[in-house]
């Protein structure tokens, strides 16, 4: 008797904050409802945009929109994200799609798919494989279709990696007619450019996230690669090469040294490579032009100290190298959900998604019982809740406190999440 009324104590004594809590989340609710954007759909070949009218004011002045995920393998993610591009191209004037994959790789592909090769194979021997699914194949076939025309949606690269067979089977080619135009003393001497060229092979046939080039090709490649620069370094572009062609090269150097040095750096070398690849883009190769970055969200997030999780706040991220060179002129679009299963690389297992804190943004968008909003955080006027620390999981569904309006510009939510389908190779490629 004496426990009953003891619980009914605690009971009563804790009402006034359950009460508090619960009308907290129905103004947190009443906010969502009234300031997210409803999207209608997320169909790909949806071209009716007017559900996503709003953003244009969002992004009126803006020149690098990210678009993250949470994991490289969410069916619904990539679908939205392929609609986004599909209108930020023919609504906003964004014109290159940048990949999280080979600078080389990707450049070749846009070189490849201009003499004619169809986007997705030429996507198939660049981008990294989980990219290459049902939910994004619309947006290889709409390259294919605008590439012949005034207004192309370009595809490129920005990982210091090399990440396809592009880079296996015509890089070493490739850089050597580089090089021969401009003279390099490199390809001139024949040791030299032995020993080059088969350190260079080695590191590109072990470019994954767990080997790393031996202390021997290390040197070579340091030390053949910066007398290359030095040399280049000045050389204007001639009838054999083009100013764009020159300019590449310069970058591809710099972006392999990069990728040489994180074997013997504790920094996040890569992210911030790919930062420096990017603003080459954006600023030299296709200067001038609007960029979408395709990309995980933990890369493309920026101001870690208010996410509470050492490692976001010991490392910078692409998106804080982004930031620092384009401040507002950058939009970072982190996507959650709601329920459903994904999957996870390698070895690892689904992810059930089921279950959300009360204090989540994830539960406050699962009771609007829409399937699709999108939420700006560009605003000056956002309640208090939201600038506090709050659980969320566009990180890999892992939950985290965190002040989203410091991380990212903008959260796409879908209800339902599903892997992606993997598109596989036709039987005639396989045997080749």
């Amino acid at each position: 008797m004496r426990n009953i009324k003891t619980l009914l104590l605690l009971f009563l004594l804790l009402c006034p904050s359950l009460q508090v809590f619960a009308q907290s989340n129905i103004d947190r609710l009443a906010y969502i409802k009234e300031n997210a954007v409803v999207v209608n759909n997320i169909e790909p070949l949806n071209e009716d945009y007017s559900d996503l009218a709003l953003l244009k004011k969002s992004l009126e002045h803006v020149e690098i929109v990210g678009l993250g995920e949470q994991t490289h393998h969410d069916g619904h993610t990539f679908k939205a994200k392929t609609r986004l591009i599909k209108f930020l191209h023919q609504e906003m004037g964004f014109s290159v799609i940048a990949f999280e994959s080979g600078f080389y790789d990707c450049y070749k592909a846009w070189q490849e798919i201009q003499n004619g090769e169809i986007t997705i194979e030429a996507a198939r021997k660049s981008i990294y494989p989980f990219w290459i699914s049902k939910e994004t194949e619309e947006l290889f076939k709409y390259i294919d279709k605008q590439k012949d025309t005034d207004k192309p949606l370009i595809l490129a690269g920005i990982d210091c990696k090399f990440s396809g067979t592009y880079s296996k089977n015509s890089l070493l080619h490739d850089f050597k007619d580089y090089l021969q135009v401009v003279e390099s003393a490199t390809v001139q001497d024949t040791a030299k450019w032995s020993a080059f060229s088969a350190a260079l092979e080695r590191t590109i046939a072990i470019s994954d996230y767990l080997t790393k080039p031996s202390a021997a090709d290390t040197l070579i490649l340091k030390t053949e690669l910066r007398n290359i620069l030095k040399d280049v370094k000045g050389k204007a572009a001639s009838r054999e090469i083009s100013q764009q062609e020159h300019l590449f090269w310069q970058q591809f150097m710099h972006s392999t040294l990069a990728e040489i040095s994180k074997r013997f750096s504790n920094e996040q070398v890569r992210d911030r490579q790919m930062g420096a690849n990017l603003a080459f883009l954006q600023s030299q190769l296709y200067k001038g032009q609007k960029v979408v970055v395709w990309a995980a969200s933990s890369h493309l997030t920026y101001n870690g100290v208010n996410i509470e999780r050492e490692f976001y706040q010991q490392n910078l991220r692409l998106g804080d190298y982004i930031k620092q060179s384009y401040g507002e002129k950058y939009y970072n679009i982190g996507f959650t959900g709601y329920k459903g299963k994904i999957g996870k690389l390698l070895f690892f297992p689904l992810i059930n998604v089921k279950k959300h804190k009360l204090n989540s943004i994830e539960y406050v968008f699962g009771q609007t019982n829409q399937p699709y909003l999108f939420l700006d955080f560009n605003k000056t006027d956002l309640p208090q809740w939201l600038l506090d620390p709050l659980v969320a999981r566009p990180f890999g569904y892992k939950e985290m406190r965190m002040r989203l309006p410091q991380v990212m510009d903008g959260l796409f939510y879908t209800e339902d999440i599903f892997e992606k389908t993997f598109i596989p190779l036709a039987r005639q490629e396989q045997t080749l």
